[in-house]
């Protein structure tokens, strides 16, 4: 394993590259259509001031699919993806109820991840990530 360890590191870069750019990842090429640029200087909703509680830094926010369907563009806190369950799972609980039940994506341009976000029962949250290329 002490051997693999230069080889990966001269592999992160190609590895980075494989991702695809946010524009060319599920989430705009099959998830969603029609998505409109709200004005973030105006728009209030309750699942903004829980993001903003919660430290995420607010980069853009977009509605789909007749407007059923928002993509916060975000800086977030932690890494979605890491060990931070404590802090994410309580967060989508309180999403669903500031989103009426309704998925969305987290776009977390920190960390280049899309975190699919969906209700499929009363009691379940559904998650999927797609990482993408930052640029």
């Amino acid at each position: 394993m002490p051997r693999l360890f230069p080889l990966l590191l001269l592999l992160l870069p190609a590895l980075a590259h494989a991702f695809p750019a946010l524009e060319n990842t599920t989430l705009y090429t099959e998830k969603t259509r029609d998505c409109r640029d709200v004005d973030l200087s105006t728009w209030q909703h309750p699942t903004r001031a829980l993001l903003e509680k919660n430290d995420f830094k607010l980069e853009r926010i977009q509605l789909c699919n007749d407007g059923h369907f928002p993509i916060f563009q975000v800086q977030a806190p932690y890494d979605p993806r890491g060990d931070t369950k404590d802090f994410f799972l309580p967060l989508y609980e309180h999403m669903r109820k500031a989103n009426g039940k309704w998925p969305y994506a987290l776009v977390d341009s920190s960390d280049g991840v899309v975190v699919y976000v969906s209700y499929p029962q009363e009691d379940g949250i559904s998650l999927r990530y797609e990482d993408y290329a930052v640029p």
